[in-house]
């Protein structure tokens, strides 16, 4: 009842939008496991052993380096998270065109979020951290620069090409639902319900005919699985039960950057250089 009561206070909200994050943010690289196979990476037992060693190993690395250098790895976690977004949800462009909708895009689910509501953002920001923001801040500021300059372009695009009209659309209900939601719920709804959406029904399409259903089934449930458990037994040994927000705060967004790595790496860099898995 004491861990019940000290999460509500939290805030409705910012729970509904926690357990999102949690539920389908960090096993937000489900298909992984059936993406290797579908690469060749994974042909027997002993290679999806390996397989998953170097995942949870890359993914080990990342907590390494955040509790080494934590200003640093927020801010290329910021940054990364900004162009593993936009890139999911480019539908014009291309080249130079299609990186700028991609920052447009990511930067506006980053940037934005923590424009609208930077002292709440700051007070997230100062429970992964463990010190001042201001560098995390100016990097931010930066961020903001560029995303404005992207959706300009966008802007520009739209009033000579009508198909960019959707992607103004999209930034305009994105940009209101950012501004209106808490910090959390805003990013949850983004996260959830459009990045991941997408995110899995490409790589499903992509995907579908060379790895069987069961397959897919199987490797979807192993890597939510250890999500799941791996950030249960976190907060269980290191979340202080009587004000378990800091901790909670930490474990849900360092371990998503920490699946971000591997999961970046195997389908913003393999699967593009193999496949057009994106």
């Amino acid at each position: 009842m004491e861990l019940i009561s000290a999460l509500l206070e939290l805030g409705i909200w910012n729970l509904i939008g926690l357990a999102g994050i949690v539920l389908i943010g960090l096993p937000h690289g489900a298909y992984d496991g059936a993406v290797a196979i579908h690469l060749g990476i994974v042909k027997r037992f002993s290679s999806l052993v390996r397989f998953m060693v170097i995942y949870v190993t890359l993914a080990a690395l990342v907590v390494v380096l955040w509790m080494v250098a934590p200003i640093i790895s927020l801010i290329v976690f910021l940054t990364i998270s900004m162009l593993h977004f936009g890139a999911g949800d480019v539908k014009n462009g291309q080249g130079a065109l299609g990186f700028t909708e991609a920052l447009a895009h990511g930067g506006l689910a980053i940037v934005g979020i923590s424009q609208f509501h930077r002292s709440e953002v700051n007070q997230i920001f100062s429970y992964l951290i463990e010190q001042d923001t201001s560098y995390v801040w100016l990097a931010v500021d930066a961020l903001t620069v560029v995303t404005i300059a992207a959706i300009i372009t966008c802007i520009v695009q739209a009033s000579k090409n009508p198909k960019w009209s959707a992607t103004i659309l999209e930034l305009l209900l994105l940009g209101i639902i950012y501004a209106i939601a808490p910090p959390l719920l805003g990013f949850a709804i983004y996260f959830c319900c459009v990045h991941s959406a997408r995110h899995f029904k490409k790589i499903y399409a992509s995907i579908k005919q060379s790895v069987s259903n069961s397959s897919i089934r199987n490797q979807a449930i192993l890597f939510t699985s250890l999500s799941w458990i791996s950030a249960g037994i976190a907060f269980w040994m290191f979340a202080d039960f009587a004000d378990p927000g800091p901790a909670l705060m930490r474990i849900t967004f360092i371990g998503l950057a920490a699946l971000t790595v591997p999961h970046m790496i195997l389908i913003d860099g393999i699967s593009k250089i193999r496949t057009n898995v994106s």
